[in-house]
């Protein structure tokens, strides 16, 4: 099977003279975008969030570690090093507001955040990116700097679902957008129309660890992964790699859906080649939600 076609968003437009401030979560997701700039001869610097990017994987790379609350140290890293524009990679844990100690760009946050919490996390991410877009710098999902870090619709790889497992796509796909709606989480794992994991505050990785419980004789369960209904793509949009396939195999799951356009693969070559191996299906709904 060939490669997938690029989903139709174009590539952000940046001038030479830009820089990107990568401000880093967790994972692979930001030295993946930070890979792709680098290539296209543009400049970052990352702005590590202190207890959730491993420093370790960035010592060849200009960086600043930052504590989350200490938004003033942020703003005054990206004007040092001359950054003009500013991306979110990378998953960050909501923090515990009562055990943080803000500088002064920190406290005012904070205070605005006070009202964004009752919104779920899309409200919270929502009001990180509006202050960092008051402070004079334009916020770009990495989706906006790397358009093959998603993908189009339809079968991704060569595991084609079958019909029983094409209506789980189906149902499963209206129940993971309704449960998004209500800000409880992104995926959720569903065999023969029965939902048989739900994702919460603990996050993909997490859910997949407590269908390893469920024990099949075969390869069983779909996986389904989407958006939220209204969710800030700028600063979260869902994202799987190798570690999301090794986590499916482990949990004899059968098959992976996401919703084209909105879902970063990493190394997205080598994760379908890994899914052929593995014998799951990787498969790419519209985000209208239509099979």
């Amino acid at each position: 099977m060939g490669s997938p076609n690029v989903a139709s968003a174009s590539r952000h437009n940046l001038g030479l003279d830009e820089k990107i401030g990568i401000i880093a979560g967790r994972g692979d997701l930001p030295l993946s975008l930070a890979s792709s700039l680098e290539k296209r001869g543009l400049s970052f610097h990352f702005l590590l969030v202190e207890g959730e990017a491993d420093p370790n994987r960035y010592s060849g790379f200009p960086h600043d570690i930052v504590p989350i609350a200490k938004v003033g140290k942020f703003l005054k890293a990206l004007k040092k090093s001359g950054c003009t524009a500013v991306t979110l990679a990378g998953p960050v844990s909501r923090p515990n507001f009562s055990k943080l100690i803000p500088d002064f760009e920190g406290a005012k946050l904070i205070a605005r955040i006070g009202g964004a919490l009752s919104k779920g996390d899309d409200g919270l991410l929502s009001a990180v990116t509006n202050y960092i877009e008051e402070k004079g710098y334009h916020v770009l999902g990495a989706h906006e700097l790397e358009e093959e870090l998603t993908i189009s619709s339809g079968p991704l790889n060569d595991i084609i679902p079958s019909s029983d497992q094409l209506g789980d796509i189906e149902k499963g796909s209206v129940i993971c957008r309704q449960i998004g709606a209500l800000d409880i989480g992104q995926a959720i794992v569903i065999r023969k129309g029965y939902v048989l994991a739900v994702e919460a505050a603990e996050g993909t990785e997490k859910l997949l660890n407590r269908c390893e419980d469920l024990s099949w004789e075969s390869q069983a369960g779909v996986l389904v992964k989407l958006p939220k209904p209204g969710q800030n793509l700028k600063a979260d949009m869902p994202t799987v790699g190798l570690d999301t396939l090794q986590q499916m195999k482990s949990a004899n799951l059968s098959g992976l859906v996401i919703e084209a356009g909105n879902t970063i693969i990493l190394d997205r070559e080598e994760f379908l080649k890994k899914a052929n191996t593995l014998g799951l299906f990787i498969y790419a709904i519209e985000a209208s939600g239509d099979v």
